[in-house]
Formats: structure tokens, C-alpha cells, sequence
């Protein structure tokens, strides 16, 4: 998956969870999660890896999904999401890490367990081709439907929250809180 996919449907995901949890009496006030916190952890681990593994380690590696595609990553933001939640009242890294969690979800992780699950299969990574990354991305996104259908779907998602952040002049408070507590 691309970047629309990701942000949108991770943005949706995390709005249907709290419009939920607040529904069911979970959460008793609406507006606790900075939805800029999803956006950040719905990309996380491609900001990460893709500049490392693609151009950083380009010569090693040439792989865009390298240590923040694993599990280890996930239970590194979880375990300091717990932290600054219990010590510090901050829940900001739960958010990442959920964001994070979506993103390893949408890429289907777990069908490559070598990297999912590293370092049980070694310390390395899968070699890959970072020079047939942009020509592989192109290709899918025209001829996949894996790929366009939830692009797709992640910019429609997208253009609902912007247009109801526009016209319900909740832009410049989404900018500057995070939160969305009229979309």
C-alpha cells in the first residue's frame, strides 16, 4: 500500500474506534485521541525504513521495509506508549503505536515473516531491488487492484474528513489540538 491507503483508512479506523468506545461508555469524553498522532503513526514505519533501507543502506539492504516493519518495533512503541501514558498522564505513544499497528496491518506483515518476526530468523533482511522500487509502485498502482482499490478507498476517506473539517470550520482547531469533535 501507498500513502493514501494508509492515512485514510487509518484515520477512519481510529474515528470508528472511539466513536465507539464513546457509544458503548468506554471512553467518556469524545476528542481524547490527536488524530495528527494517527496521520504521524499511520506512516511511521515507512518515514523510517523507506529512506534507511532504500537509500541510507541502499547498497546492504535495498529493502523499504526493515526494522520498523516488525514486531519488535510495535512492542517497543507499545511498551513506551505504557510508560508515558502511566507515568506521565501522556497517551500520545498509543496512538502511535496503534497508527504503527494499522500500517503493519494494511501491508500484510505477517506474509513475510523473516522481517514481521525479526530477529527470529536472523539478524539480516531480505535483499531488495531499491532502483525497480518507483517503476514496482507504478505498476501496481495502475495494474493491482491489492494496491488501487484501497488508494482508492484511503482518498475518498480522506476527502470526506477534509471537506467536514472545511466546512465545519474545524480545521484550525484539528491543526492546532488534533482533534476532531465535530466530524
Amino acid at each position: 500500500m501507498l500513502l493514501l491507503a494508509h492515512t485514510g483508512i487509518t484515520l477512519a479506523a481510529f474515528r470508528g474506534w472511539e466513536k465507539a468506545a464513546v457509544y458503548r461508555g468506554f471512553v467518556k469524553l469524545p476528542g481524547l485521541i490527536d488524530y495528527r498522532l494517527v496521520l504521524v503513526g499511520s506512516m511511521l514505519p515507512d518515514i523510517i525504513d523507506k529512506p534507511l533501507g532504500g537509500f541510507i543502506l541502499r547498497e546492504s539492504l535495498g529493502n523499504g521495509r526493515i526494522y520498523c516493519h516488525t514486531l519488535v518495533f510495535l512492542l517497543l512503541l507499545l511498551g513506551m506508549g505504557i510508560f508515558f501514558r502511566y507515568k506521565l498522564n501522556r497517551p500520545g505513544f498509543f496512538v502511535l503505536a496503534g497508527g504503527s499497528l494499522v500500517h503493519h496491518v494494511l501491508d500484510g506483515m505477517w506474509l513475510f515473516p523473516s522481517t514481521f518476526l525479526w530477529p527470529a530468523y536472523g539478524w539480516g533482511f531480505p535483499k531488495g531491488n531499491a532502483e525497480a522500487w518507483l517503476e514496482y509502485w507504478i505498476k501496481s498502482l495502475l495494474t493491482n487492484p491489492i494496491v488501487y482499490l484501497p488508494e482508492i478507498a484511503g482518498v475518498l476517506i480522506l476527502i470526506f474528513f477534509g471537506i467536514k473539517l472545511i466546512f465545519q470550520v474545524n480545521l484550525r482547531e484539528f491543526i492546532f489540538t488534533g482533534k476532531l469533535s465535530r466530524v
